[in-house]
């Protein structure tokens, strides 16, 4: 089977698998790398997992998520920040390109001052992530997730956010179920795409009703392959990593659902990697 290198699947996707079985079946189906999910690294231990990934083979795209610093979790601004320097340190040691950042919700404040408490973390961590050599990742986030997990919904607010505080080692992570029909998104790209750090593909109907919407790739309506070929003719040289978060998906045949989604993708790929 031709190998994929720049195809990368998410624990989340693959939820029920352990992470040996997802390695196993990665290199089986030949994609390239795999998307860590950190409450499954810390269940499984962090040092089986480095050791298992390093023994693989396998790159590692992205770990996550890590953030919230807007206090929703009843964390400060202070344990926020220490807790993703830790999950920086772990991307770190399992050579991971970058750590996927989500904002908090606004959890009362308004919203200059969550995007202040934003903007003071990146600028505390990125340097650490440097010295890591990890990408900070931000992530623009669909409204239905406004309650639990992001005040930062569109692809302009993150891009003008990474512009000030203009660090090498802050990107942005484009989530296609996210940010994938905003107006005029693929006239961005081009743009965007110095700094895009990771690429979360799933697809979604028009209106999602909650956090559990996602689909597959073509069982949704986004412009997937034309939002992959705008990446792509834009010299976007990173990982498209499949990462679906739906109970109906969970419950599938996985190999299945793998060998589907290798076909989706590989139409476009495997031309271009």
């Amino acid at each position: 089977m031709n190998e994929l290198p720049r195809l990368s699947i998410s624990q989340v996707t693959t939820f029920h698998w352990s992470l040996p079985d997802l390695v196993a079946h990665c290199k089986d189906f030949g994609f390239g790398a795999v998307s860590l999910w950190m409450p499954r690294i810390i269940e499984f231990g962090e040092e089986r997992a480095i050791d298992l990934i390093h023994d693989s083979g396998l790159q590692v795209s992205s770990i996550g998520p890590s953030g919230g610093f807007t206090g929703a979790n009843g964390h400060s601004l202070r344990d926020s920040v220490i807790d993703t320097a830790d999950a920086l340190e772990l991307a770190g040691r399992l050579d991971a390109h970058s750590l996927t950042i989500y904002s908090g919700p606004r959890a009362g404040h308004t919203r200059n001052h969550s995007r202040r408490l934003l903007k003071s973390a990146l600028l505390r961590l990125a340097d650490t992530a440097a010295e890591m050599r990890v990408t900070l990742a931000l992530k623009p986030m669909h409204p239905v997730y406004s309650r639990n997990w992001s005040f930062l919904h569109s692809l302009q607010e993150t891009f003008e956010l990474i512009e000030e505080c203009d660090h090498p080692w802050l990107k942005m992570a484009f989530g296609t179920f996210h940010v994938g029909d905003q107006y005029q998104s693929l006239l961005r790209i081009p743009r965007l795409a110095p700094q895009i750090a990771s690429v979360q593909i799933s697809d979604r109907l028009a209106q999602p009703q909650c956090e559990w919407d996602q689909q597959l790739p073509g069982e949704g309506e986004l412009p997937l392959s034309s939002i992959v070929q705008a990446l792509l003719d834009a010299d976007y040289d990173g990982f498209f990593e499949l990462d679906i978060w739906s109970r109906e998906v969970w419950q599938r045949n996985y190999p299945d659902m793998l060998q589907t989604c290798r076909e989706q993708m590989s139409r476009t790929l495997a031309v271009r990697r």
